[in-house]
């Protein structure tokens, strides 16, 4: 009886070390394996194609929950809006001048309707996420701030470095 229950014992052990090994990744680690990557020349069509990667990788980690619409209108940019929505927030990371660097975060949330922030036209219907709500959840931040790190290389290989460094500041903030 005793072997029995020795040899259960070693075998229930052995079951848990080997359960230990398969676990997830813990939190810390990324939110995605996504890696952008643009190669030789720096066309629109390649820009569009990797921000649509960008964001179809993070868009279903948001909290949609009561996100607002607009609808853009003649003269508006990303970043106006951006900081027309974000521009009062504290305890957001360092965005930048109100907030503006948050943008990848609107076109996230509005599903493909902006494929690059610097094209947006009058009547697309723009998603404004709870930005602080969503920040408040460590993995959507995560995300968020992978999101902001994949759009930050973007603009390297626009060759926009301001914009570059607006973004990796505002996702080593966060």
């Amino acid at each position: 009886m005793k072997k029995i229950l020795i040899i259960l014992l070693i075998a229930l052990a052995l079951t848990g070390i080997s359960c230990k090994t398969t676990a997830p990744a813990p939190a810390s680690g990324p939110v995605s394996t996504y890696e952008p990557v643009i190669e030789g020349d720096v066309t629109q069509a390649k820009v569009n194609e990797v921000l649509t990667e960008i964001y179809n990788e993070y868009r279903d980690k948001l909290d949609l929950s009561d996100a607002q619409e607009y609808t853009v209108v003649r003269g508006d940019t990303l970043s106006q809006i951006t900081r027309n929505y974000y521009g009062n927030l504290r305890d957001v990371g360092e965005a930048g001048p109100n907030n503006g660097f948050y943008f990848p975060v609107i076109m996230m949330a509005s599903n493909s309707i902006i494929v690059d922030p610097d094209l947006i036209d009058p009547g697309m219907k723009l998603v404004i996420i709870d930005l602080k709500k969503n920040l408040d959840n460590p993995g959507i931040r995560k995300a968020i701030k992978e999101c902001l790190i994949d759009v930050a290389y973007v603009y390297n290989k626009k060759g926009i470095p301001v914009t570059e460094e607006g973004l990796k500041k505002l996702a080593e903030s966060l």
